[in-house]
């Protein structure tokens, strides 16, 4: 009888607001010939192309070119087991690590799975703000412990930085990530035969329950804002650049201009046209639960005081 594949699994980690569904949209998209399962917290962040969906059903979204996108949910071993026990497995298991897990971790889980085995791990950094993550007092031994644990690392949004800056950063990733070949992009393109052929060591810690969640110490959480209203852009845009303890904003909100998806990281606001609501943005920071109930308190007067759009409701 012949034994069962062993399925490689590439981790793609990163701080929030790297790059990771970016670089995830263009991996899915490619014409590598393979057949990946992309394992995801959300795939209704990830904007796959509709010309490439074959069929959506529950959990998973089936791609014309073989590949599937599958919510991780609470348990990536559920996850995991599902793509393994599948009549014809992938080729690939992909993972995508929360942005506030450490990826040699997930790799240890997800790389000893049975019938799995490391296939590497890409982490992908943002150039204009990951050395004053890596400085924070607060989530700066995160951003470090994710540089560490690449056998990839991808210096990504190269373009946000002026000419002279990106010969001496890549010197101090390099640092950082000790071994790992470094490479240079934009807009998070990757080949995907480099993105998937990073060399893994074999992980040596026993394997066990496999649970996707946030890792511990890092002082971070998250609080979930439901706008009664629509909100001006610029506004918001605004009041996000006041406040730097917000280090990522991600959701759906109602505009003048119909639903729109927002992306807020590195002091940047990204917009796009979002198919449906509800209206809720998640905020990711270092507050503790009093600091989050006031921020929630802070960004609802905003909308009574002019950050909504005038004249209009949900």
């Amino acid at each position: 009888m012949t034994a069962p594949p062993v399925i490689p699994v590439t981790v793609i980690g990163g701080y929030l607001g790297a790059g990771k569904t970016t670089c995830l949209n263009a991996l899915l998209a490619a014409e590598h010939g393979l057949r990946l399962a992309v394992l995801v917290n959300d795939f209704g962040a990830v904007n796959i192309d509709a010309g490439l969906i074959a069929d959506h059903g529950g959990d998973t979204i089936a791609l014309t070119n073989g590949c599937v996108c599958c919510a991780i949910a609470d348990d990536l071993g559920t996850a995991l087991q599902a793509q393994v026990g599948r009549g014809r497995p992938p080729d690939r298991i992909v993972v995508e690590a929360s942005g506030v897990a450490d990826p040699a971790r997930v790799m240890r889980l997800a790389g000893n799975w049975p019938g799995c085995r490391p296939g590497g791990t890409a982490v992908l950094a943002d150039a204009a703000t990951v050395r004053a993550r890596a400085a924070d007092k607060f989530v700066g031994r995160l951003v470090v412990q994710q540089m560490q644990a690449a056998d990839l690392l991808v210096l990504n949004k190269l373009d946000l930085l002026a000419a002279e800056e990106p010969a001496e950063l890549r010197d101090w990733v390099q640092a950082q990530a000790g071994p790992a070949e470094v490479v240079e992009t934009r807009f998070a393109r990757v080949d995907p035969a480099r993105l998937l052929g990073a060399g893994g060591a074999e992980p040596i810690a026993p394997p066990g329950k496999a649970e996707q969640k946030e890792d511990p110490g890092h002082g971070l959480s998250s609080v979930v804002w439901r706008p009664t209203r629509p909100v001006d852009p610029a506004a918001f845009r605004r009041l996000l650049a006041d406040r730097p303890e917000i280090h990522r904003a991600k959701g759906v909100v109602a505009t003048g201009a119909g639903l729109q998806r927002i992306d807020w990281s590195g002091g940047r606001l990204g917009l796009s046209a979002a198919p449906r609501g509800p209206a809720r943005v998640v905020l990711i920071g270092p507050f503790d639960a009093v600091a989050g109930q006031a921020l929630l308190r802070v960004l609802d007067a905003c909308v009574q005081a002019g950050l909504s759009v005038p004249g209009t409701a949900v």
